[in-house]
């Protein structure tokens, strides 16, 4: 027998190895094999009784399995064509290693105060201990960064004897008592559409304004699929919303589901795979890469703000779309897909009117009263004066305040005198100066320098500018210094956790953040939001920035008026008329979406088209994307561009774009049978340039 081994090797089909006498091998099995010089690990994804290819085959060396089911071996081979990617890559990316998980964090035993004063206790007989003790209290719960600290090492280990300090055993500290809650009428028929939906494949739009329980559906349709022996997959686009996801599901479906998301170290990312794989794990709540976890039977998989861009992987090879591959799952496992949204993809709600995918709708928030809402000139302020005397007036109310702004650092960009803005050397961006190292960095490439200089003239004083979520934290600081003021976004999200349970808790009063605060999260103390910025997006060069304003703006606004305390929402901006923000301040998507058709049908857009983006790399990158559109156009494609793009860590990068109907990825498949190494093809791109 021959078996086609697929290796994670750049640009290469699956290989044909011989099975020696005696090694029982089968598609899904991991086997190791001699390729040149290496000996390398691959995934079988055939056998066959004649080889593909002539000439003398090696044999297989070892083999473990069975490793993966065959159901998911085909999953994410078709996952792999349609983005053009080798399907030894795509495995070797998306399948977990076997790995041991062990234990790498700690937590307290007894509650904060108690632990604080059991530290000052040990101080003067047992230093090291009450160090470390003091350090987890903080929120500190990595045993590397404890046993770093003096006398660490030991102190941890006593520690754990004396039971003041346990191994983490769950993913989240973050908690919500009792259980679930009651449905309305509309809750009730949308978990009975999708119950009945539950083994025939079909996917529903699940559509309502923010706190419309959304979230109570989703996890009352997986419990239905759990009654019936179905396992269940529940999707968020940002680890920030997984906490309380996680803890809502552990609440409704009476025990905490696992997790699986790409933070998680290697042994806990498996452990929940295999757990899933063999039947143990029912349930796993996730990011985008938990859609491939594989399950025996699988019931419902909901996906939590659907439209939100973060559900597209776009950084590395295979470009897949979660929202398609659990769609893709459902047309071959009967899965039912819940599509969860209060401003869905333009192309879902689009999909949605045709009637392809049903609509569920929500008509009506279930806790709470819609928050108002006003526009208010941005001026030269960071938090205006409207702004400002709105914050005063929720703290004194004893409301918690949300200040969201979408752009990370202190200062968003530095001008030289003469006139240069300070970039990055190998990719041109402009550089964010981060007021917690005192760096100017490059959010491509990650590079960071403390003393630039400016590449025309020498100089090394710049002007500042703009405004990124470490300013907005330090003028909240300012103006409310009675307040307790933290900020999440990605320079603060190794304490996403500890920040996240402090402000259910109230211990947070002023929670300033980027994109991951702004949709999803569900406190009832929120009673103000303020964006600080709703024109950011407007300026990006994308057809879909109103669809991305309206989302962030909407979505942020959404957080507010949860509880019986009154909401605001203060929008800056100095384009209230934008039919994207007016839309927004509206909560009114129905309208946005009549607006956006209009001009993505007079520009052909999706959902009118389908886009293929290709970007060429390296030197000569603009001669070789001028010589793929040639070809391509010659073929008879629709070729937009070549354009070019901003270099990434020093190399020259183009872009072109392929304007096609639904069958446009096919028809490339076959013009393109093989890629040259320099050529990145991405399927339905969330981002242009």
């Amino acid at each position: 027998m021959i078996a086609r081994v697929a290796l994670p090797i750049p640009r290469a089909a699956p290989f044909d190895y011989e099975v020696p006498p005696g090694l029982s091998v089968a598609v899904g099995h991991r086997v190791r094999v001699p390729f040149g010089p290496r000996h390398l690990w691959g995934i079988v994804v055939g056998v066959v009784p004649e080889p593909t290819f002539p000439g003398r085959l090696l044999p297989i060396e070892a083999a473990s399995g069975p490793f993966l089911p065959p159901s998911t071996v085909s999953l994410i081979e078709e996952v792999a064509r349609r983005s053009f990617t080798p399907p030894g890559m795509a495995l070797a990316r998306l399948v977990p290693l076997p790995s041991r998980a062990r234990t790498r964090e700690v937590e307290l035993s007894l509650p904060v105060e108690e632990a604080r004063g059991t530290a000052a206790e040990l101080a003067r007989r047992a230093p090291a201990q009450a160090r470390v003790l003091a350090a987890v209290a903080e929120g500190t719960g990595e045993v590397g960064e404890l046993r770093r600290l003096p006398g660490g090492e030991r102190a941890v280990a006593a520690l754990l004897r004396k039971g003041f300090i346990r191994p983490r055993r769950l993913p989240f500290s973050y908690r919500e008592e009792g259980g679930a809650l009651a449905l309305t009428s509309a809750q009730e028929e949308a978990v009975e559409a999708v119950r009945a939906g539950i083994g025939s494949g079909r996917r529903y739009l699940l559509f309502g304004p923010p706190g419309a329980g959304k979230t109570e559906v989703y996890l009352r349709a997986v419990g239905e699929g759990l009654a019936q022996g179905k396992g269940g997959l529940l999707l968020a686009p940002e680890v920030s919303l997984l906490p309380q996801l996680w803890a809502r599901a552990g609440r409704v479906l009476g025990s905490p589901p696992a997790t699986y998301f790409g933070e998680l170290r290697p042994g806990e990312r498996w452990e929940s795979w295999r757990g899933a794989q063999e039947g143990r794990i029912r349930c796993v709540v996730g990011t985008r890469s938990a859609v491939f976890v594989p399950f025996p039977n699988l019931g419902v998989i909901a996906l939590d703000e659907e439209g939100e861009p973060a559900y597209k992987q776009e950084e590395m090879a295979p470009y897949y779309h979660a929202r398609a591959v659990a769609e893709l799952r459902a047309d071959r496992e009967g899965a039912a897909v819940v599509l969860g949204a209060a401003a869905p993809a333009v192309e879902t709600y689009f999909r949605a009117e045709r009637g392809e995918i049903g609509l569920l709708r929500l008509p009506e928030r279930v806790v709470g009263a819609a928050p108002a809402v006003r526009i208010v000139p941005r001026g030269d302020e960071v938090i205006g004066p409207a702004l400002e005397e709105a914050v005063g007036c929720h703290l004194a109310r004893g409301g918690q305040i949300l200040l969201f702004i979408n752009r990370l650092g202190f200062y968003t960009g530095a001008a030289c005198r003469c006139r240069a803005i300070l970039r990055c050397p190998d990719c041109e961006i402009p550089l964010v100066f981060h007021l917690t190292d005192r760096t100017f960095r490059c959010h491509a490439c990650g590079r960071a320098w403390r003393d630039p200089a400016c590449p025309n003239c020498g100089e090394t004083h710049f002007h500042l500018f703009g405004v990124g979520t470490e300013r907005v934290e330090h003028e909240a600081k300012r103006l409310f210094p009675r307040a307790t003021v933290a900020r999440l976004d990605a320079d603060t999200a190794r304490h996403r956790d500890r920040i996240l349970s402090s402000f259910a808790k109230g211990e947070i009063q002023i929670l300033v953040g980027a994109q991951m605060v702004g949709k999803g999260l569900d406190f009832p103390g929120i009673s103000l939001v303020g964006i600080i910025n709703a024109d950011q997006l407007l300026s990006t060069p994308d057809f879909r920035a109103g669809e991305r304003s309206y989302q962030l703006i909407a979505g942020a606004a959404g957080r507010a008026g949860r509880s019986d305390l009154p909401g605001e929402v203060i929008v800056q901006s100095d384009q209230p008329d934008y039919y994207a923000i007016r839309c927004a301040v509206r909560g009114d998507y129905t309208a946005f979406y009549r607006e956006e058709m209009g001009y993505r049908e007079a520009l052909r857009y999706p959902p009118f088209s389908r886009l293929v983006r290709m970007v060429a790399a390296g030197r000569g990158a603009e001669g070789k994307a001028e010589n793929v559109a040639r070809e391509l156009a010659r073929r008879g494609f629709e070729v937009l561009g070549p354009a070019r793009l901003f270099p990434r860590r020093g190399v020259p990068r183009a872009q072109l774009l392929v304007r096609g109907k639904e069958d446009v990825v096919d028809a490339l498949s076959h013009a393109l049978p093989t890629l040259p190494r320099w050529l990145k093809v991405d399927p339905d791109p969330m981002w242009l340039g």
